[in-house]
């Protein structure tokens, strides 16, 4: 609860939220936040001197903003925490908005997911989603808080790296309809086994609304134990031989993206690569279905859908492609990203074959998992038939291990910086290469080696 009262001005307040005091307008209220990099008490002048109405505060202020405050007659609240009262700002706001809340959450693909399904909504209906990956109980609130009255849906990404994560956002969020992508070995080291990865994801669904519904990949028995007693009407997806509510068949994947048919009946077409995206689009499929989309919009929709920044994103670096998949890894993505770059088939300006090169980068988070999930990354390599593989990293040199015994052409390095020296002399002119890395590997910027690039 806000706790009391530093200073009542009378700036009139707009209504809007600011974060940064470096986006702040007129009438905004500026909430400081303070996290492990930074805090906003320290930029306290900056909203002021931008027009603030007021300031949301943690700490008391020190003597020159206390003195800003009161010369520009700024409201001032204080409060125990700044990040909890976001959340309770947003929760409550959600209560009166008219969108329809959509929240996606699952251990892969949640971003593109969401891109897909606001792509698709978007043919019918105005509305909003979270940008890049605001999916943590700062992002989520400020989203669901950007929320106008003239929005008819608003999609929300729900993260989680450790327990009880997923469940404080759904309780803000509270969905008109839940998406779970599915379950994978993510963040073990905090989350802990599959089937406690599994509940975890499994609690957004506890908070769907009343009359809502609840979809869901069903290729996980974790999910689906950990989903066995959910009350929500639920709609399940597959691009396996399972049963489900939404089944895609004859997959056709290539360079200009995916085509399948759903249900025996309906074909689609989207630019996006691999067989995990075509369960992302079944999921969304399965949103703009209940939000009453015609297989006309949505197929206008799934056409239109543009890749996300570093997510099976395919890309020219010179005369080489380069399918960029660097935004993050777990055991999961990192095996669906190693398929599809061995399926796809590289044209070549003289029809000769592609060299392949996969760069991979440490997967981190994995806790006593880690050197097991790696050697596995290594094993698998070997039978893909790669032309070089460039391993990066402390816990990847267990993946070179395994790859190298099996005779694969490889080079280690120790981490990304030293693998920026060294690794475009390694190429061929025509090759086609594969990143692969958590985030905090930053494996994307080796692409700013200009080297042999041309």
């Amino acid at each position: 609860m806000l706790s009391h009262w530093v200073h009542r001005g009378d700036r009139e307040f707009t209504g809007r939220l600011s974060i940064d005091s470096r986006q702040v307008k007129p009438g905004d209220l500026f909430i400081a936040l303070r996290g492990r990099n930074h805090d906003g008490h320290r930029f306290i002048r900056q909203a002021v001197g931008a027009g603030a109405a007021g300031a949301l505060v943690e700490q008391p202020l020190d003597a020159p903003t206390a003195r800003a405050v009161a010369q520009a007659s700024v409201t001032v609240l204080g409060c125990a925490s700044t990040i909890a009262a976001l959340n309770r700002l947003s929760a409550a706001y959600r209560g009166e908005i008219r969108a329809k809340v959509i929240a996606v959450g699952g251990s892969n693909g949640k971003t593109t997911t969401k891109r897909i399904i606001d792509t698709l909504l978007a043919q019918r209906f105005r509305g909003l989603a979270s940008p890049k990956s605001f999916n943590n109980n700062i992002g989520l609130p400020l989203t669901l808080l950007s929320v106008e009255p003239e929005h008819e849906y608003v999609v929300l990404e729900v993260g989680t790296n450790a327990p009880g994560e997923v469940a404080a956002l759904g309780q803000v969020a509270r969905p008109d309809i839940a998406v779970i992508t599915g379950v994978d070995l993510e963040h073990v080291e905090f989350l802990g086994d599959l089937p406690a990865i599994a509940r975890e994801e499994a609690s957004l669904a506890r908070f769907v609304r009343p009359g809502g519904m609840l979809i869901y990949a069903n290729h996980s028995p974790e999910l689906n134990t950990a989903l066995r007693l959910v009350e929500a009407a639920r709609c399940t997806v597959s691009i396996t031989r399972g049963p489900a509510d939404l089944q895609a068949d004859q997959i056709s994947l290539g360079l200009e993206g995916s085509h399948f048919v759903v249900n025996g009946r309906t074909p689609y077409h989207m630019p996006l690569l691999g067989r995990p995206n075509v369960c992302n689009a079944l999921l969304a499929i399965a949103v703009a279905r209940r939000m009453g989309l015609s297989p006309t919009q949505i197929a206008t929709g799934l056409a239109a859908v543009v890749p996300a920044p570093m997510r099976l994103q395919l890309q020219r670096w010179g005369r080489r492609w380069v399918l960029n998949d660097a935004y993050n890894a777990n055991p999961g993505s990192m095996a669906a990203a190693l398929e599809i770059f061995a399926d796809l088939t590289f044209p070549t300006a003289d029809g000769r074959s592609v060299r392949r090169v996969a760069i991979l980068g440490d997967m981190l988070e994995l806790g006593l998992e880690s050197e097991a999930q790696h050697r596995a990354v290594g094993r698998r390599i070997a039978g893909l038939g790669l032309s070089l593989f460039i391993a990066v990293g402390s816990a990847m040199k267990y993946a070179a291990e395994e790859a190298g015994a099996a005779g694969v052409p490889l080079r280690y390095f120790s981490d990304t910086a030293q693998a920026a020296e060294a690794w475009a002399a390694l190429l061929g002119p025509d090759d086609a290469i594969l990143l692969k890395a958590s985030r905090a590997m930053e494996l994307e910027t080796l692409l700013a080696t200009r080297g042999d690039a041309s």
